[in-house]
């Protein structure tokens, strides 16, 4: 971190500039109520509203994402977010956010409200962690590394809906990061937690806590033990919320999910896999919204860190190419590669913020080329985001179906444009281009700076 430039609040000022033009953009759009959120914003309203987690009063405004058990109705979802979310609904509730038991599908401020700070909030805080990270190994190349990692793939569009994966990636990532420090037992058990919580919030974040446990126990060795310590209590308490609701604490939500049929008993934990196919795998490769598609700049990243790799044996490196390939294999191996209706193969996306180095490493060793294909992720995650992102299961279309509704201005709604129509639009860009012009302007004094000391 460069101590010359002010800090507030442990933020540098292009790292709150940062923050302010992600929030900026996601944070602002109002995307209409659909299934996967009702879960979530139901289980976050039944327990401010009706003080339990049992969603029977909210079943007519669920859709297909919900589990039933013994003749009640609970959320699907891992409980994390959901919980994390009810101190911010109940203060909504305060301001005169209606019943969660009225269905509004189009300008749902209630959602709105809840989607800020469980999706984009969170966002914003990823993108500050990435920058950090990458400007304290090459200044020049960290803005544009977090811009790619960031705005040119999943973790754009789903930073305005309200799922659990921003949060689950934000969470990891900065478990990671920790890691990165001392052998201090308070910041291992700090890591450890937010590891915890991680799984609270996503349970595919299991597979990339296992790889940090592995990272700590090979670099911290016996100091280790804090990490566990620190991630128990959140077990604990995710287990206690698995009792209560579905009578064991090592069942799941998704054992009696009701999304194809009510079930009278939980399913097993594999039953929701399949076996890996060519398929699948084509399918996330060279459809409309696969990797080399819809987010070309995520494979440019991992081929830029295998072969930075051959000279170098860094930790960003390593995790970066080893949570792509752990998560790559999660869809391979799912029924549906994109996890529903998503703009792309969305249990990848917990992977994504560990190749901001690795982008950053690419851009080094091939600027132009990374550069053009960094541009079109952008492109398409941007035009996926504000028009409608989560196209059908089996649409194999991307960018030209989103580009599409863009020309016809089927555009979702902003807080603007709810009160003012279409027009809304306007202070929204104008806003936007200028926080992005204070951002790129502080970012290149920063740098400037840091060059500046170091040839002194």
């Amino acid at each position: 971190m460069n101590r010359t430039e002010p800090i507030l609040l442990g933020l540098t000022r292009t790292e709150w500039l940062l923050a302010v033009t992600v929030i900026l953009f996601v944070g602002l759009l109002v995307h209409p109520y659909r299934a996967q959120q009702a879960s979530r914003y139901a289980l976050t309203a039944a327990v401010v509203e009706r003080g339990t987690v049992v969603l029977d009063d909210y079943e007519p405004v669920l859709g297909r994402d919900k589990a039933v058990r013994d003749g009640h109705v609970y959320s699907d979802k891992a409980p994390g977010q959901p919980m994390l979310a009810v101190p911010f609904f109940a203060l909504g509730k305060a301001f005169g956010v209606e019943e969660a038991t009225v269905l509004r599908v189009n300008g749902n401020l209630g959602l709105w409200w809840i989607t800020l700070w469980a999706s984009a909030i969170p966002g914003a805080a990823l993108a500050v962690m990435m920058y950090r990270r990458s400007s304290s190994l090459r200044c020049r190349g960290a803005l544009m590394a977090t811009g790619a990692a960031y705005a040119g793939t999943l973790l754009l569009p789903f930073s305005a809906l309200l799922f659990g994966h921003v949060l689950a990636a934000a969470l990891l990532y900065g478990s990671f990061l920790l890691l990165l420090g001392g052998h201090s037992p308070w910041r291992l058990a700090i890591s450890g937690a937010l590891a915890s919580l991680a799984v609270s919030v996503e349970y595919t974040a299991a597979l990339g806590v296992v790889i940090l446990a592995v990272y700590t126990f090979w670099r911290h060795g016996s100091a280790a033990w804090a990490w566990v310590v620190g991630g128990i209590p959140l077990a604990i308490a995710l287990a206690g919320y698995n009792w209560v609701a579905f009578g064991d604490p090592f069942t799941f939500s998704y054992q009696y999910s009701a999304f194809h049929e009510v079930t009278e008993s939980s399913r097993p934990v594999l039953g929701m896999f399949s076996s890996g196919t060519i398929e699948n795998f084509i399918r996330l490769s060279i459809h409309g919204r696969g990797l080399l598609v819809a987010t070309p700049i995520v494979i440019v990243a991992v081929v830029g860190a295998v072969s930075a790799l051959f000279r170098e044996s860094q930790a960003d490196l390593v995790m970066g190419v080893v949570m792509f390939v752990v998560y790559l294999a999660l869809p391979i191996f799912w029924g549906n590669p994109w996890g529903g209706a998503s703009p792309g193969p969305r249990y990848m996306l917990l992977a994504l913020p560990f190749l901001a180095v690795p982008i950053a490493r690419a851009w080094e060793q091939w600027p132009r080329l990374t550069t053009f294909f960094a541009g079109l992720s952008v492109l398409t995650m941007t035009t996926a985001t504000i028009t409608e992102p989560l196209l059908p299961r089996d649409s194999v279309d991307g960018l030209n179906t989103w580009l599409q509704r863009l020309v016809n201005g089927e555009v979702t709604d902003t807080v603007f444009s709810v009160g003012l129509g279409q027009i809304g639009w306007l202070p929204h860009i104008l806003v936007m281009v200028l926080s992005v012009g204070l951002l790129l302007g502080s970012h290149r004094r920063r740098c400037d700076s840091i060059e500046g000391q170091i040839a002194l």
